[in-house]
């Protein structure tokens, strides 16, 4: 009786042993499911200050309000099995603000109007590291950028419209990691190829002795950086986006070209998770 008795003993010490050492592997496989991309969407807003420069000819400036849709399905779980980890997503913003145009060239207009579009698929994949996950992700990216400068400069020069549009390539990554409070801290930076650039100046605004213009830019590229800090529901951080493209093919008679550019946006956004 004692030997059996000393037996069951440490057969029940090998089996709460085994228990607590499942429920740690749970626990873990929690942890890392907590960071795993999820199906959801989500709704942003966002204040940013916009500046974009044509160095020594015109420089645009305002401060925009943007709103923001995602949607994001991941294929973690169905068949194949190949999918695991897997995640698709789609973006849409719009910003809009009053830009103040100023130029050495053709004087400064105040208050004009000033709307940006961003449309952009991605498809990416989760690597569980234990602690963090890394998302890496690419995908494509179409940007359009209205500005309505009709009216009289303050050097007598009146203005036209002009649509800026861009076609690039997202190549990202996304680094998610749960802090002591328990919310997740997500930090994404991202490199943008242009693919094609397209600049349409409305000259006939202007004058109807001016034909409108269309010109083509070829090389450029742009950076995106962000980190949002998620709690619950909610989502919070500063966003950061630069633009760098060269100067366009000439076009028109007599030869006109869109010169050598920068963008920067600087900005503050939250989220809503649902």
């Amino acid at each position: 009786m004692i030997h059996t008795c000393h037996t069951s003993s440490k057969w029940l010490a090998a089996t709460r042993l085994a228990l607590l050492g499942t429920a740690c592997l749970l626990s873990f496989w929690a942890h890392a499911s907590d960071l795993s991309t999820r199906s959801g969407h989500s709704l942003g807003l966002d204040l940013s200050a916009y500046s974009y420069d044509e160095p020594g000819v015109m420089t645009l400036k305002a401060k925009q309000l943007g709103v923001d849709y995602t949607l994001t399905h991941a294929l973690g779980g169905t068949w194949p099995r190949s999918n695991e980890g897997w995640f698709v997503r789609g973006e849409l913003r719009v910003a809009s603000g009053k830009a103040d145009y100023r130029s050495p060239i053709s004087g400064g207009i105040d208050g004009t109007g000033n709307v940006h579009v961003e449309l952009r698929g991605l498809v990416g994949r989760d690597f569980d590291r234990g602690s963090y996950v890394l998302a890496p992700y690419v995908g494509l990216g179409l940007r359009q950028l209205r500005n309505d400068l009709r009216g009289m400069s303050s050097s007598g020069n009146m203005g036209y419209r002009r649509t800026s549009e861009y076609t690039s390539l997202p190549v990202g990554l996304t680094h998610r990691m749960k802090l002591q409070d328990q919310s997740l801290l997500e930090t994404t930076v991202e490199y943008m190829h242009l693919i094609r650039g397209q600049q349409t100046a409305a000259l006939s605004d202007a004058s109807a002795l001016r034909t409108d213009l269309s010109l083509k830019q070829r090389h450029g590229h742009g950076l995106r950086l962000n980190m949002m800090n998620r709690h619950n529901n909610w989502s919070w951080g500063p966003t950061l986006t630069y633009w760098n493209i060269s100067a366009s093919d000439p076009g028109g008679v007599p030869a006109y070209i869109e010169p050598k550019n920068k963008t920067y946006e600087l900005g503050l956004k939250a989220a809503y998770h649902f």
